[in-house]
């Protein structure tokens, strides 16, 4: 039972009258705390019984006009507050480690005694010494352990909506900053907290400004489908981009990760708590975690999650607190807040608060769920796992020490003992690497050709005899960040055999299954890299220098300049001279020019076309874009076809729009708009249904569709808004389905395609007879390509790892022509690469349409079954967005 329930549910007439009273009081509290007055008897609406605090340090009510919880305090708010309290206090010590996407501070705030502070420089130190065993003297790490500080990582509201951790978080700061109790003083002396204090500030601010903007004088609307508790689209969960922060952990595709990842590597924190909300229904979760489990976790967090759980238990048990553990949220993807840190040998532990919402909302047992409850249970939880860290500091220590040294010796027995990967002209191995040492995983590289005697392909399975040329990066395992360099590299995450056989059971029973993310991910293959594993390290290795991409000064042209398809360098440059509206051709086949060999696709700039500084504009575009190009003499060449042919075409400039807004799927959009914005680097205007409805289309070439129920889009669109999108297509325009689009776009009213989505007759071995559920949960597949499509242009190989989320299939039709299937799933055998298959799945994909492109009228249509720029995680898939973006509508 939540103890503030019964204070919490009074008539209608009483909350209207308090809410007009509170509106008033925090009025004028605002411009009073701008004085730095202390409030009187210094508090916290969170502080434990008997808590004693300095009144020299401004509580949060003195400086932000009103008690935490009773409203959503704003990044500008809570800018202010740590600003002052910081001040305040000689026990803090604020330090700006990133701007969002939007501009806003990313603070990481280190709280412990004055005395710690004092020796930063040296507490950090151990604790590198402590992460990283090699090399020390006899005994350097026990004394290190002996004088350091717990250090206990404080994670708060990565989902914008579920913003009450920030609203504890602040308690907490005050509680440190300001505590003179006797378990206030013990914490500082024994440990480091670090306070990322809003992890998401751009989704929290669009949560922080619905709820402002239904504010009433008669209160906080709590009927669940009120827009305060509603939101809207697409929700304040995601970041800018409207990305998952919680799984960008390893990717760090966002500001916010790259310097939230840098401050955790700087610090090693021995423990990390990431704090989250669930349904306003639930009570409060915290670890230990349920099945699956990452297989690469230490051990000794079992340990630890027990002896957590026992104190959060008792601390909850004595308000009269229900929660739960063991159930509802597993440990197995390594990029959550929580799991990224527990492969590091960190104690990573997710809390589930039940939500508030838009700060009240009536549960379904009829009780009111607020704010102030959720950031009060969120405070506890995080103050007892910092007092619990202080009373257990040496063996806490001592256990990560032992998981960093195991990290060392476990994968130096193998049979997995590293991982090796070539380099490629497109420069995907580079960056690769860059990213597992962003992830603080050493890299070394090989110099002189090395021949690897039993090395397994990571695409095929094979093993035996592999020779690693000069510059090939090579990743042991056995190192202090082991565990998190076998989880993500791994061919195959292993799930457990108990956990897949009650889940085929749950299947067959018509029950939800459990797997809470994707369940593949090797960085290998979906960056697209040749890798293998190997069971032993080759001799002569050196740390890893990946090159400079730094272009040398481009020497002028009388005829044109030309470059090779395929690398991110090469996409970004073909997108900025497409802006610049310089005039661009694709030649479809290879050729030789003054000894410098192009593949099939490259791109051609030629002189006599374009305006007179054409060089120039080329010359700045490739330093920005860090490619490479090359003077062409003549439109003769030594080999291959000569460049005035006429299948040497010109790339026409798209105008892309990007279809977003209700019932667009907010992730996959954010996904496509991050593609265009951050990776491909190419204008695209955002668009609704509205405006397809009722717009000007035709001011379009390229519109791109991101996931979205094929029902929600017709209901939405109406006939009409089907129909105008169609003739815009048949009279040249260019659409680009991707993931549930897809399956709008094979219906066949829309008549666009010939594709459809297949349809399964009812299955008996399930209850009933009913269908059996066939979702793929985030899986890697083998496709075969067509390399003569310009949809392919750079990528050479013949078959590819493709990303498979979900249960769409798609038909081939009996008349299939040349260059409509562009890319197909492989046949049942081999299908699967990695994740978990359903049974009956690589029979039913088997062969079907991963990429179609089909003509319609004078326009044209690409169908992605999934999502090709699924989270900024498939860099091997990219080109083919990317093409069909760019080129779909000069072919």
């Amino acid at each position: 039972m939540i103890r503030s329930v019964a204070a919490t549910v009074a008539t209608r007439a009483a909350r209207r009258a308090a809410a007009r009273a509170t509106t008033a009081a925090a009025s004028a509290a605002l411009g009073a705390s701008l004085l730095l007055a202390p409030a009187a008897g210094a508090q916290h609406t969170f502080a434990d019984p008997g808590a004693t605090f300095d009144p020299k340090v401004p509580t949060p009510q003195a400086i932000l006009g009103y008690e935490l919880g009773s409203r959503f305090t704003s990044h500008r708010q809570m800018m202010r507050y740590v600003e002052r309290i910081a001040a305040a206090s000689k026990r803090v010590k604020v330090d700006t480690v990133a701007h969002s996407f939007e501009g806003r501070e990313m603070l990481l705030i280190a709280v412990s005694s004055e005395a710690n502070l004092a020796r930063l420089t040296e507490i950090k130190r151990d604790a590198q010494r402590i992460a990283d065993p090699r090399g020390a003297a006899a005994g350097d790490v026990d004394a290190a352990i002996r004088r350091t500080p717990a250090i206990v990582w404080l994670a708060h509201s990565v989902h914008g909506g579920e913003a009450s951790g920030v609203e504890a978080g602040l308690g907490l700061l005050y509680q440190l900053a300001a505590g003179t109790d006797a378990d206030t003083r013990l914490a500082l002396d024994s440990t480091i907290v670090l306070i990322d204090p809003n992890q998401n500030p751009d989704g929290r601010e669009r949560h922080t400004h619905d709820v402002e903007r239904m504010w009433s004088p008669m209160g906080v609307p709590a009927d669940p489908g009120a827009m305060n508790n509603a939101g809207s689209w697409p929700g304040p969960r995601t970041s800018h981009y409207y990305f998952d922060l919680n799984r960008d952990w390893y990717t760090q595709s966002h500001p916010e990760s790259r310097g939230r990842v840098q401050q955790f590597l700087a610090w090693m924190p021995h423990v990390a708590v990431d704090l989250h909300e669930q349904g306003s229904s639930s009570s409060f979760y915290f670890a230990p975690p349920r099945e699956p489990d990452n297989q690469n976790n230490p051990k000794h967090l079992t340990k630890w999650f027990d002896i957590f759980a026992a104190a959060h238990g008792a601390a909850f048990d004595t308000h009269g607190w229900s929660y739960f553990r063991r159930e509802g949220y597993d440990s197995f993807y390594p990029g959550y807040g929580e799991g990224w840190p527990m492969l590091t040998g960190s104690i990573g532990m997710l809390f589930e608060s039940a939500g508030s919402s838009g700060g009240a909302v009536r549960r379904n047992d009829g009780t009111l769920r607020t704010l102030k409850q959720a950031a009060w249970e969120h405070f506890t939880a995080e103050w007892t796992t910092v007092r619990t860290s202080g009373r257990r500091r040496t063996e806490l220590l001592r256990d990560y020490a032992t998981a960093r040294a195991n990290a060392i010796t476990i994968h130096a027995k193998g049979p997995m003992r590293g991982v090796v990967f070539a380099r490629d002209v497109e420069g995907r191995a580079d960056s690769l690497a860059t990213k597992l040492r962003e992830n603080g995983i050493e890299v070394q590289m090989v110099r002189g050709s090395t021949t690897l005697p039993s090395a397994t392909s990571y695409f095929n399975g094979t093993t035996g005899a592999v020779t690693l040329k000069d510059g090939g990066y090579v990743v042991d395992f056995s190192q202090p960040q082991g565990h998190l360099a076998k989880a993500l590299l791994e061919p195959d995450a292993a799930l457990d055999s108990a956990f897949l056989k009650f889940e085929l059971e749950l299947r067959r029973t018509g029950q939800r299954n459990r797997f809470y993310d994707m369940t593949a991910w090797s960085l290998p293959l979906v960056w697209r890299v040749d890798a293998w594993t190997v069971p032993a390290m080759p001799a002569g290795l050196v740390p890893a220098v990946v090159p400079t991409t730094a272009s040398a000064p481009l020497a002028r042209s009388s005829y044109g300049y030309a470059f090779a398809p395929g690398s991110e360098a090469s996409i970004r440059l073909l997108a900025s001279l497409l802006n610049d509206s310089i005039k661009v051709w694709y030649a479809p086949n290879s050729f030789t020019s003054r000894g410098n060999k192009f593949p099939n696709g490259a791109f051609v700039v030629r002189v006599q076309f374009n305006r007179p500084e054409v060089h120039d504009i080329v010359s700045r575009r490739m330093a920005e874009a860090h490619a490479t190009v090359i003077p062409v003499p003549s439109a003769g060449v030594e080999e291959g076809t000569d460049l005035g042919s006429n299948s040497v075409i010109p790339v026409q400039r798209p105008t892309v729009a990007l279809l977003g807004g209700s019932p667009v799927n907010g992730t996959s959009f954010g996904f496509s708009w991050y593609a265009m914005d951050q990776r491909i680097g190419y204008p695209s205007t955002i668009i609704d249904a509205n405006f397809v409805s009722g717009g000007d289309l035709a001011q379009f070439t390229t519109i791109i569709v991101p996931s979205v129920q094929a029902g929600a889009l017709d209901r939405v669109l109406g006939d009409g808004g089907r129909q105008r999108l169609v003739d815009w297509v048949r009279s040249g325009g260019t659409l680009v389905a991707l993931d549930g689009a897809s399956a709008w776009l094979a219906q066949e009213r829309v008549g666009l395609v010939r594709t459809r989505v297949r349809r399964d007759s009812a299955r008996a071995d399930s209850t009933g007879g009913a269908p059996l559920p066939a979702g793929l949960p985030g899986v890697l597949a083998r496709a075969s390509i067509d390399t003569l499509s310009p949809l392919m242009a750079g990528v050479t190989n013949k078959e590819i790892a493709v990303f498979a989320n979900g249960d769409r299939v798609f038909t081939v039709p009996r008349d299939l022509r040349a260059g409509e299937a562009i890319v197909r799933f492989a046949a049942a055998p081999r299908v699967r690469i990695a994740g978990f298959f359903w049974p009956e799945m690589p029979a039913r994909i088997a062969g079907s349409p991963y990429l179609w492109t089909e003509r319609a009228g004078r326009g044209r249509v690409i169908l992605f079954a999934h999502d090709p720029v699924y989270r900024d995680q498939l860099r091997g898939t990219l080109p083919l967005f990317a093409n069909a973006v760019l080129l779909g509508n000069s072919f």
